[in-house]
């Protein structure tokens, strides 16, 4: 490459990495709907716990299904493509939540949510191929992180002004989330993966297929098992704030309370992604180990909040807390892992292990979210958290499992030089 082509690669992928910092960070999730979700749907749709869950599990379980046709389509139409449409179908997706009568329109906005994250999913794909393009790969993961903490700030101005968005009016945070998505969209058509990855040819795909290392594997299924936990943990610590909050005080101020404690968390998801970064460079791969943990520790502190009757506010603090931990590992897991499978696998491999690593992730999901929603029936919320807690144990098994693969295949990629030596 010629000095001037060169400049030229940099200025773009410079004005590339801004771009991709705000939409990631903007387009993290339904921004609004994350904050104000279970005050929307018991207060506005009113929704019982037990169909709040089945409201993303039943999409969860067709994203399922129709992964393998979602995968060709990434396949053919390439990084940059699928993350233009995964941005269209959240646009559709707020569209139908938002103004859906019908629990089946609700349930169709979730499944194109599904659709959407797996095709924007590529955006990671495509930050790494440009960094590559212009020989700047190490700065991936600070990049992903900057993406991170400015969603958690964004998210977290937001949790300050929702409760008080939501008193006026049930809807404006919802549609201000449609208009947030509009502008995504529009801003995902000026992004673009200038290497000769953006379409993989189908021959090299295919050559690729079935050759998934054991570190794929056990990252997958990880990865699965963290975001179930995460998941459920988060949306039913969530419930079990506001019932807690409901028993006590008005809807008013139940609302501006429950804002109030989004906003914290939000706040605690800022400092995890700070510190994220100079902790990854300390800690290497143990950083897997130590978020997991974290999760676990998460759960023990809920659960052990809810038992505590003499203070209801000393109570709902300490499970608040145990929810701020959830929060501020779930960024930093998924930077992690992507950034393992970047750094292990090869370039045609790409695509359909991150679109695999959503599809355990819905599988683990799925599958729990049915039985999350028939034991709402029978038993409270806070047995519900204690089984999320086996699953965040059984994260902490494949993650030690993971780091120990990890740790054996850089010993192998050493001896080479140290037979030379």
């Amino acid at each position: 490459m010629n000095p001037k082509a060169e400049t030229y690669d940099n200025k773009y992928i410079n004005r590339f990495c801004i771009k991709y910092i705000w939409f990631s960070a903007l387009l993290g999730d339904l921004v609004f709907l994350a904050i104000v979700n279970t005050l929307f749907f018991t207060i506005v749709k009113g929704l019982s716990a037990s169909q709040i869950t089945l409201l993303t599990t039943i999409p969860a379980a067709i994203g399922i299904i129709i992964q393998p046709y979602l995968l060709k389509i990434i396949h053919k139409i390439g990084n940059t493509a699928s993350v233009k449409l995964g941005a269209f179908c959240l646009l559709i997706s707020s569209i139908l939540i938002t103004w859906g009568n019908r629990f089946a329109s609700m349930v169709l906005g979730y499944v194109f949510y599904e659709i959407a994250f797996v095709l924007k999913n590529m955006e990671g794909i495509m930050l790494k191929n440009n960094l590559i393009a212009v020989g700047r790969q190490e700065e991936y993961v600070g990049i992903r992180n900057q993406s991170s903490i400015a969603y958690a700030v964004i998210t977290a101005l937001i949790a300050f002004g929702a409760g008080f968005l939501f008193n006026v009016n049930h809807y404006l945070p919802m549609v201000l989330n449609i208009l947030l998505c509009l502008f995504c969209f529009l801003l995902s058509l000026t992004m673009k993966d200038i290497s000769k990855n953006d379409k993989i040819p189908e021959v090299e795909i295919q050559k690729s297929t079935g050759k998934m290392s054991m570190i794929v594997y056990i990252a997958i299924l990880s990865y699965a098992f963290f975001y179930t936990a995460v998941n459920l943990g988060q949306n039913n610590s969530k419930l079990l704030i506001q019932y807690e909050l409901a028993n006590s005080f008005d809807t008013a101020k139940t609302a501006s309370l429950f804002s109030l404690i989004i906003s914290l968390s939000r706040i605690a998801r800022i400092v995890s992604n700070i510190l994220f970064d100079k902790l990854y460079r300390k800690l290497k791969d143990k950083i897997n180990i130590v978020l997991t943990l974290g999760l676990v520790i998460a759960f023990l502190l809920i659960i052990a909040g809810n038992f505590i009757d003499a203070n209801v506010m000393f109570k709902i603090e300490i499970i608040a807390f145990g929810f701020f931990v959830i929060l501020a590992v779930r960024d930093p897991f998924k930077i992690y892992i992507q950034d393992l499978i970047l750094r292990v696998t090869e370039p045609e491999e790409q695509q359909s292990i991150f679109a695999h690593l959503e599809l355990g992730k819905k599988i683990g999901t799925t599958i729990m979210g049915f039985v999350v929603s028939a034991a709402l029936l029978k038993v409270s919320i806070i047995w519900i958290i204690v089984g999320t807690s086996i699953i965040s144990l059984m994260t902490l098994k494949t993650t030690i499992r993971l780091f120990e693969l990890v740790k054996r295949s850089m010993k192998i990629l050493k001896k080479p030089k140290e037979a030379i030596n």
